[in-house]
């Protein structure tokens, strides 16, 4: 029995649980869900609202956060170990998982959003999975939408043309 692994490439969050799952050689199918109908009536009855990443266990039982889903494959896989033997370096690891998955979110919106071409390729991808089924032009006119309402979070998380220059160093 294998685990189900629903993630989008472009998910940096998804990258991180696949990536624990190849790692600790997890049993797994990778699913890049294709429609939003699959978001809708499986996905997101299971945990809720259409996210990713999600895995489903082969007992039936949904995970998602990536935190959360990289806790269980800990726990579930226990060699090889991603946890440090040490508390200090436990800790140390916890505190760079955090910063990671708070911080490069607000770098994979600069990057994608801010940065024309790779803003192409995203909505591309977004209409691409999306909206396998309709000719190009269609499904990123449909996913247009989507793709702006990520673009609003930008400032709520600190990016504008005043803080860009200071991310650009950061990076």
């Amino acid at each position: 029995m294998s685990f189900v692994h629903y993630g989008w490439l472009l998910s940096p969050y998804s990258a991180k649980t696949r990536s624990m799952m190849h790692y600790k050689a997890v049993p797994f199918y990778d699913v890049a869900p294709s429609g939003l109908q699959l978001y809708y009536t499986l996905i997101k009855p299971a945990v809720g609202r259409p996210i990713m990443p999600t895995v489903m266990t082969p007992e039936g039982t949904w995970l998602q956060d990536s935190a959360l889903i990289c806790d269980a494959i800990e726990a579930r896989f226990v060699f090889p170990s991603t946890t440090p033997a040490g508390p200090t370096q436990r800790l140390a690891s916890e505190l760079l998982e955090l910063w990671a998955d708070e911080w490069f979110s607000l770098l994979t919106l600069h990057y994608r959003w801010n940065v024309p071409d790779n803003k192409q390729w995203a909505v591309g991808e977004f209409a691409r999975k999306a909206f396998p089924w309709l000719p190009e032009f269609l499904s990123r006119k449909l996913a247009a939408p989507v793709a702006e309402s990520m673009q609003r979070y930008r400032p709520i998380v600190g990016i504008t043309e005043a803080t860009q220059p200071g991310i650009d160093a950061f990076t």
